[in-house]
This record gives structure tokens, sequence and C-alpha cells, in this order.
């Protein structure tokens, strides 16, 4: 069975903007990775069940991620 995952841009004042459902973990790599080159934000993709952080691009210059976490 395949999982679940989420999308979420953040913005830069540290809110976040659900974006998507993805099926599948290769499915929602490809979908975040597509979605980071339509925006300069940084974009989540997290499992929210486990409040797993899966991924993130766009990320601030210094590498630390911006002080949010998306909550379901």
């Amino acid at each position: 069975m395949d999982r679940e995952y989420d999308l979420f841009e953040i913005f830069p004042d540290g809110s976040a903007l659900w974006r998507n459902t993805i099926r599948g973990h290769e499915e929602a790599i490809k979908q975040l990775r597509e979605f980071s080159t339509k925006t300069e934000n940084e974009v989540r993709l997290m499992h929210l069940p486990t409040q797993t952080l899966i991924a993130a691009m766009n990320t601030p210059a210094d590498g630390t991620p911006t002080d949010s976490t998306p909550k379901n």
C-alpha cells in the first residue's frame, strides 16, 4: 500500500499553505521537484501521520528551513 504525502509551500513569514496530497513516494518526489521550479518559496513534502519531513527544496541559502511545521 502506497503512503500519502502532503506538499506544502512555506512563505518567508513562516506561514504554510497546503498544495496537494500525493500517493506514492516516487510520485511525491516528482511533484515536489516540479512544484519547486514554479515558486521561489521553500516547498516541503511531509508524511503527516508521523509528522516526518520527507524532503524540502528551495530552502534558504544557509540551508536552515524556515521556522514552520505544517499542521493537519
